[in-house]
């Protein structure tokens, strides 16, 4: 979807809005990425007129929110992806990308919606039609993001386990929904289009954030295999997007202690899993990789912008070319 002026609270202004998915499951940690990317863009832009903030009420609130809720969990010394509040209700994050210059901005819009409505086994059968809308809202976007927990791709050790693995990411309902988004891509082959892949709680497998040991390389072997049909979709349906591998420590000061596998008859794959992680004093937050999310999303927000500019100045051509034609046959 080409961006498009939007009118902001206090008035018209030009501020571009780009719409960005998120695809995976349920409290794969679709909210702390974005939470992860505020934070580390203050340390990225520092020292600049540049800032990305939230956007309107509703988004500072829930920002706030999570943020509440995972600074209580960090001091508490007890950190469980499970305990944090996981979205119910789709809810559209705004973010502004503020040059410091009024009516320069670039707005940003992140769908978030329960995880479970990928799977068609546990979307509820009334709402199917909330589901359709936030198919639409994907359809829409440049950029789709797909979160991926570093826990469940590094810690199956048994065959059980790792054939639980893609029901627990839902793998194929995201390889679904990412086909759908390429094809539409594919009748837009001139506008920018940016897939990323993008593991979170990484810091428990590298060891430039506190970490213990350096897996880097297991993990990228390890999304390779379990995202296999998203990457090799790129080339087939829409050779024209840019894939970006990023993994991010989006807690940084927790440290995995043991995963554990059980026999769960309610769950899709028949079986449960849960990540138990240590805090790491001083138990505060430290982003690592969201950088390179950032950096890569300015880089396609910029190449969607100069192709906005390039086509107006088209049509400001065509309309020069129609009124000089005009004129010179009448």
């Amino acid at each position: 979807m080409s961006p498009v002026p939007a009118d902001s609270p206090d008035g018209p202004d030009q501020d571009l809005v780009f719409r960005i998915g998120l695809v995976g499951p349920s409290r794969v940690g679709k909210t702390s990425l974005i939470t992860a990317l505020l934070r580390d863009s203050q340390r990225l832009l520092q020292g600049t007129p540049v800032s990305l903030r939230p956007f309107g009420t509703a988004t500072e609130k829930r920002i706030a929110q999570h943020r509440r809720e995972l600074d209580g969990s960090l001091l508490a010394g007890e950190f469980t992806p499970g305990a944090l509040r996981g979205t119910e209700e789709p809810f559209t994050f705004q973010l502004l990308l503020d040059s410091g210059v009024r009516g320069a901005g670039i707005r940003l819009e992140l769908l978030d919606y329960p995880g479970g409505w990928l799977d068609p086994a546990t979307r509820p059968h009334d709402r199917d039609r909330d589901w359709q809308a936030c198919q639409r809202f994907l359809q829409q976007c440049s950029v789709l993001l797909v979160p991926g927990d570093a826990a469940v791709l590094m810690e199956p050790t048994s065959a059980a386990q790792l054939r639980a693995v893609p029901s627990i990411l839902t793998t194929p309902e995201v390889g679904e929904v990412v086909r759908h988004w390429l094809k539409e891509r594919n009748w837009r082959p001139d506008e920018p289009a940016l897939l990323m892949l993008c593991p979170v709680k990484c810091e428990s497998y590298f060891d430039d954030n506190g970490g213990r040991r350096d897996e880097g390389e297991e993990l990228l072997s390890r999304v390779r295999r379990v995202y296999a049909d998203v990457i090799e979709a790129v080339p087939a349906e829409a050779p024209h997007v840019r894939v970006v591998y990023a993994p991010v420590d989006t807690i940084g000061c927790v440290e995995i202690l043991h995963a554990e596998w059980t026999p769960d008859p309610r769950e899709p794959s028949g079986m449960a899993f849960a990540a138990h992680y240590g805090v790491r004093w001083p138990a505060r937050q430290a982003v690592k990789g969201a950088d390179d999310v950032l950096i890569a999303l300015c880089k396609h927000l910029v190449a969607a912008q100069q192709r906005v500019e390039s086509d107006s100045a088209d049509v400001h051509r065509s309309a020069a070319r129609q009124t000089l034609h005009q004129h010179l046959v009448g």
